[in-house]
């Protein structure tokens, strides 16, 4: 405060005084500032997708886009007061009403899936023992293996080879102890190679060639005491490449020399084509070849080098069906979380083109790809994306890459990751993810990955309607309060989970700065808030002091009350305080109590974003540390509040963001050192 005949104490005492006096209203707004981010916060898994992130899943920790949003909220700020000043208030008002019920649908959506959709059983996974073990995914189920061995020697005396295509029969009897029809192949060596065709898989291990499909003949299809390193099959014809790198067709004895590549780098997978080609996958690029006709050499039609080491790879039905035949995708994972796709063309010329519309990469991941796997896992449209990183596993669906599975993994390590559709009528398929010798799966069903109830977004649509049709009509403190509280948990929910804690972080502090100057310095703060106020806009939160309150007879109530405050204290004398300060505060105090929705809508931010992406799974008192820290973030904020409301209710304009924020942080990076470590706040952001 300025002035000489103004001291420490008095003002003090000025302070609690109005405080007593304004209780009412200082308890309403905090109960406002809670309910607007437990609101949030119960959304919050609604939105936690990379598809509802502003920026997507890269681009919540680059600071380029944190600067853009405050760079709009200027440019936002400038045009409400130059239209202010032009008189050109209706422009105002409709232009943020159209925002307004944008954001209140952000709210009413989720909030009414959350109360029409019924509960399902949450998507989880379990252990099951075999001692089987993963070779491929192949169409609706997946090829598994089983070692032979002799228990008295303890050596390898074959394999067994099962195909999974039921993992749940109709009597719920599953996933893996089903009785299965198996394939032997007798041998002494391991291991084996695989490659995939359009009917089954073709098994190698350097004497024996065994082609595996629905009608398996042993008598055509096992040929032992061959020199196959590894084995095709394509249009009923069969290919090997023999120990000397040479490729053969089988049955006879012309052989035809082979990519430099193939003899050197790891191989990842191989699929062969009806119309003669070989999809080749290796870990350092991908490759499309034509077996060779008569005398000619295999011909590389088309590959592609990659840099970064190709980890995993899978081929099925495209997430883009342009035209009216059933258009193929290759798609790869690499050490980098990167994930690739190419279109495989299956016309007259075939070929394999980039697909630009994945976008998985540039960090959508955590490094690396552990799995990657095209399958369908409802029997209907195209397949689905499965791709398992270090920490993750998650399904995309359709051309849109909707993300409708998160669900945490964290023994990744040498894990691979098939699908195997069910039977039984509760359970659409089951995902199962092998790591030495451990087989966890998941089972999944339309009902558990539906984002929204179909009549949600109508019924939010027509409710946020509803409510935008009273608040024009009746713009009441509790219409208003009531609109503020719901775009304010859905903004707070959008922000939070497209940014991390430290990004928001910085965007409080600059917020804070520039709140400070433009209530104490330049004013505009000032202008802006009562433009909102004669437009009765819910963009602020009003927290009546006496019943009969009306906020649509309120006009001026922030510049009015600035200019009646100076002056009474100029006139008062703080020798005489207890009794004539007493007396000028009531007939000085104002009806109601203002607070920006802003002022609620960046500690909450900074709630939902702890929630969203600090480290989950340290669980307190049963619940995960997440959660506390978000708890004790919203805390920190309402500490700044009410040290806040103290200035308020002396009845001066303050800034809110410089105490609000600064309480807001203090909690989280205190409460995040406390339940997850230092480690937990690593700075992990770019420009």
């Amino acid at each position: 405060m300025e002035g000489n005949s103004i001291n420490g104490t008095p003002q003090i005492k000025e302070m609690i005084l109005a405080m007593k006096e304004q209780w009412q209203s200082m308890i309403g707004m905090a109960l406002m500032f809670v309910t607007t981010i437990v609101i949030g916060i119960i959304i919050q898994p609604f939105y936690d997708k990379p598809e509802f992130r502003a920026f997507g899943e890269a681009g919540a920790s680059q600071a380029r886009n944190i600067i853009l949003e405050f760079v709009l909220i200027l440019v936002f700020t400038a045009a409400i007061i130059f239209l202010a000043k032009k008189k050109k208030d209706w422009i105002i008002k409709y232009g943020i009403l159209g925002i307004l019920f944008i954001a209140l649908c952000y709210a009413t959506i989720p909030l009414t899936n959350l109360v029409i959709t019924s509960s399902v059983e949450p998507l989880e996974f379990k252990t099951v023992d075999s001692t089987f073990e993963i070779v491929t995914q192949h169409d609706d189920g997946f090829f598994s293996s089983q070692k032979l061995i002799n228990s008295t020697t303890d050596e390898l005396g074959g394999y067994v080879f099962y195909k999974f295509s039921n993992a749940f029969n109709d009597n719920g009897k599953g996933p893996l102890n089903l009785t299965t029809q198996g394939v032997l192949m007798y041998t002494n060596d391991e291991p084996f190679t695989y490659t995939s065709f359009p009917e089954g898989i073709v098994i190698c291990n350097d004497d024996n060639f065994l082609k595996i499909h629905d009608n398996f003949d042993i008598n055509n299809d096992l040929i032992d005491e061959i020199d196959c390193k590894i084995g095709f099959s394509t249009n009923n014809s069969e290919w090997y490449i023999s120990s000397d790198n040479k490729l053969y067709k089988m049955g006879e004895n012309n052989g035809f020399d082979i990519p430099e590549f193939i003899k050197d780098e790891k191989l990842i997978e191989v699929w062969t084509t009806p119309k003669e080609d070989l999809i080749w996958v290796t870990e350092n690029r991908i490759a499309l070849l034509n077996l060779p006709d008569e005398n000619e050499s295999t011909l590389v039609q088309f590959e592609s080098f990659h840099s970064n080491k190709i980890t995993s790879a899978t081929f099925g039905t495209s997430l883009w069906q342009d035209g009216f035949t059933e258009q193929k995708l290759l798609v790869i994972g690499d050490e980098e979380g990167n994930v690739y796709s190419w279109n495989y063309n299956q016309g007259n010329d075939s070929n394999l083109t980039q697909e630009t519309r994945m976008k998985l990469d540039g960090g959508y991941f955590s490094a690396p790809i552990k799995s990657v796997l095209l399958a369908n896992y409802n029997q209907l449209y195209q397949d689905e994306l499965f791709v398992l990183d270090s920490e993750n596993i998650r399904m995309f669906r359709s051309s849109s890459l909707s993300e409708e599975i998160n669900i945490s993994y964290q023994n990744t390590e040498n894990t691979k990751m098939v699908l195997s559709n069910s039977s039984d009528n509760s359970v659409d398929s089951v995902i199962f993810l092998q790591n030495n010798g451990t087989w966890n799966f998941m089972t999944v069903s339309e009902e558990q990955i539906q984002i929204v109830n179909p009549w949600a977004g109508v019924i939010g649509f027509l409710i946020s309607v509803i409510l935008m049709i009273i608040l024009f009509f009746r713009p009441e403190w509790y219409v208003v309060n009531l609109v503020g509280i719901l775009v304010g948990a859905g903004v707070v929910a959008m922000l939070g989970i497209s940014f991390v804690p430290w990004l928001i972080i910085i965007f409080m502090v600059i917020a804070a700065i520039y709140d400070a100057w433009a209530v104490y310095k330049s004013k505009h703060m000032l202008d802006l808030a009562d433009t909102m106020v004669n437009l009765k806009l819910p963009i602020l939160l009003v927290a009546p002091q006496e019943k009969n309150y009306s906020f649509i007879q309120e006009k001026n109530a922030i510049k009015d009350t600035t200019e009646i405050q100076e002056t009474d204290i100029g006139k008062n004398k703080f020798d005489e305080f207890d009794k004539k300060q007493l007396k000028i505060k009531k007939e000085t105090s104002r009806d109601a109590m203002f607070m920006g929705l802003g002022d609620v809508i960046f500690p909450g931010i900074l709630v939902i974003s702890a929630i969203t992406w600090l480290p989950e799974g340290t669980l307190i008192l049963g619940i995960d540390a997440t959660l506390w820290i978000g708890v004790f973030t919203m805390l920190g904020g309402l500490c700044g509040y009410f040290v806040l409301m103290g200035f308020v209710a002396l009845g001066k304009p303050q800034a809110g963001l410089p105490l609000l924020n600064s309480g807001s942080i203090f909690g989280f990076l205190s409460s995040t050192i406390l339940f997850l470590g230092i480690s937990a706040l690593e700075f992990n952001i770019s420009l």
